[in-house]
């Protein structure tokens, strides 16, 4: 559930009350602020000498405070909702202290009852509405993607029929009008894509390159929709989820297996996204499994991210991923940090290594955006024309995207001419260096 100022204020039992817990909401008056992702907490500090234990669980929306105010839902309970309604990046992500989890697990038998009881006074004549209900709205939706998809291929079939260089690409219109209709077709990740490409357009002077290969993705994107029907289920979401279908995090969490090692955090990359979105995007490399993790975070204005992860760092914790069809995006239902020393990087050999690994992962998912790849023996130099270069062990060069300039030096400089191994992103055409491993230690580009 969203928790809106409507939905707070809805809880209070007088209009004096909910006026007090907005005068709460200011995390000068709040301590030891923490969230596990099913409940939040924190100490309630609003005068020096006071100081009063606040818990929500969030899954069931109970509540409890230590104050002595007998209404259900007193200023303080209002005062914290209301903050984490504001800003969830102040509620750190932590196990719950004792207490607190006592309290949990009392609360989360009472509900499990709660649920049997409901689950099992619900007629299978109800039961059988929910579903169908369920089932009529993603059918309303596969209609609009549809009629998307087809209006995504008249426009891409008049694009390749007057040809790249007779279109004026570089008038924002000519993306902007048909990245609108997208959005209206709930095809929201191929609205971003035909943003970004016209973006690429200004940026780049030789850009009918790169547009080809972009325009090749948004036809094969309407090519495995028109097929979908004959992938197997497992492969019909992974197509849903590319084109832009959410999932809950507290549904992946409830219902994805887990799985639990201790984690390299390989390299982070920040940044705004075509959308005006703060992202960040956590790598990482379990030690035992040897799986691969992506942590993708995104917050909106000047707050800052739940978690803070520091490259070279073990984690000791469990994660679910959202595909359980090709493991790479997760999320942590819990992790700590670890005192491990020893640290186990799978590296490539050589660029035809990672490519043979890179194929065998797209036939699993043909829609991967980004791939993390780990080389050894690389070389960094610049050539003639001041661009640089990176190639492996038997020459062979592997295509870099632009980084910034402090970065190229960074990366010429630890290199000083010997091999070193980089971490980066693959996009499908540019490799990205994120990362340095100089003798197992990390280094953020």
């Amino acid at each position: 559930m969203k928790w809106t100022d409507d939905k707070i204020s809805a809880l209070a039992p007088n209009a004096s009350t909910d006026r007090r817990g907005k005068m709460l909401a200011n995390s000068i008056k709040w301590d030891n602020l923490g969230t596990n992702y099913i409940a939040i907490w924190g100490d309630c500090i609003p005068i020096e000498s006071q100081r009063y234990l606040v818990q929500i669980n969030l899954s069931d929306s109970s509540f409890k405070c230590s104050c002595t105010v007998r209404n259900t839902v007193c200023k303080h309970i209002l005062g914290l909702l209301y903050m984490y309604s504001k800003s969830t990046a102040l509620f750190k992500y932590q196990p719950p202290p004792p207490l607190i989890n006592n309290w949990l697990s009392s609360d989360t038998k009472t509900l499990a009852k709660s649920k049997s009881y409901k689950k099992n006074n619900k007629t299978k004549i109800e039961l059988e509405k929910i579903k169908i209900a369920k089932e009529k709205r993603w059918q309303k939706r596969l209609k609009l993607m549809s009629d998307g998809i087809d209006e995504l291929e008249l426009w891409l079939t008049d694009l390749v029929r007057h040809g790249i260089a007779n279109i004026n690409a570089t008038k924002s219109d000519f993306w902007q009008q048909v990245a609108a209709k997208m959005i209206d077709a709930k095809l929201p990740a191929i609205s971003t894509y035909l943003k970004e490409t016209h973006q690429i357009i200004l940026q780049e002077k030789e850009w009918a390159k790169l547009i080809v290969s972009r325009i090749g993705t948004l036809y094969f994107w309407v090519e495995s929709f028109k097929k979908r029907e004959s992938f197997d289920k497992l492969l019909q979401n992974e197509l849903y989820i590319s084109l832009g279908k959410t999932i809950k995090k507290s549904t992946i969490l409830e219902s994805h297996p887990r799985t639990t090692d201790i984690w390299l955090v390989m390299g982070k990359k920040e940044g705004i996204d075509i959308e005006g979105t703060n992202y960040r995007r956590v790598w990482l490399y379990g030690q035992k499994t040897g799986k691969n993790a992506l942590i993708i975070d995104y917050i909106f204005g000047k707050i800052s991210y739940e978690q803070q992860y520091n490259v070279g760092t073990l984690l000791k914790g469990t994660l679910a991923y959202f595909s359980s069809n090709y493991n790479q995006r997760a999320i942590f239902a819990n992790f700590e940090l670890t005192n491990e020393e020893n640290l186990n990087i799978n590296k490539y050999r050589n660029v035809s290594d990672f490519f043979d690994n890179y194929s065998e992962a797209t036939a699993q998912n043909p829609w991967i955006r980004l791939f993390p790849a780990t080389l050894a023996n690389i070389s960094v130099f610049m050539n003639n024309n001041k661009e640089l270069i990176i190639k492996d062990i038997k020459g062979q060069l592997m295509p870099i995207a632009k980084i910034s300039e402090s970065a190229q030096w960074k990366l010429l400089a630890v290199s000083g001419g010997h091999p070193i191994s980089l971490f980066g992103e693959w996009n499908g055409i540019y490799f990205e260096p994120i990362s340095i491993i100089d003798n197992s230690i990390i280094t953020n580009l």
